[in-house]
């Protein structure tokens, strides 16, 4: 059985052997931010830097508290709600934004990025495609 997919965006990420880490922007109200975030299929929630969100003017600590289970323990992270956007496509979600400065990286995981789009990876030749999870 062959099924064919479209997509509406095509992005090509840097050939990175360690991660797919691609171009994010975060906004909330008139403030914007642009982060490099890796793509984490097993990661739960979006996780971005304590400095991302005292970029968007958010209160960072004022958010829905959470702690996040990883390989090397806990961690702390509080929720708050943000337009999201990769590409062309852009939608509303709830993101959690670390307790500390430091977090060496951002993370698009499932609830809040990787539910709300569909994609296809082909990492020979370093390129993702994206369309919004509405589309057919």
């Amino acid at each position: 059985m062959t099924t064919l997919l479209t997509f509406a965006e095509e992005l090509h990420y840097k050939d990175d052997p360690s991660s797919i880490v691609i171009p994010t922007i975060l906004v909330v109200g008139d403030n914007k931010v642009l982060v490099s975030a890796k793509i984490d299929t097993g990661a739960e929630v979006c996780l971005f830097r304590y400095e991302a969100g005292a970029a968007l003017g958010i209160s960072v600590h004022d958010g829905i508290p959470k702690t996040l289970k990883t390989l090397a323990g806990s961690l702390e992270a509080y929720g708050h709600e943000v337009i999201i956007q990769t590409v062309e496509l852009a939608f509303q979600s709830i993101v959690y934004f670390a307790k500390y400065p430091g977090l060496p990286r951002n993370i698009l995981g499932r609830q809040g990025w990787l539910r709300n789009i569909r994609v296809a990876i082909v990492d020979y030749e370093s390129t993702i495609y994206l369309s919004a999870y509405e589309e057919s």
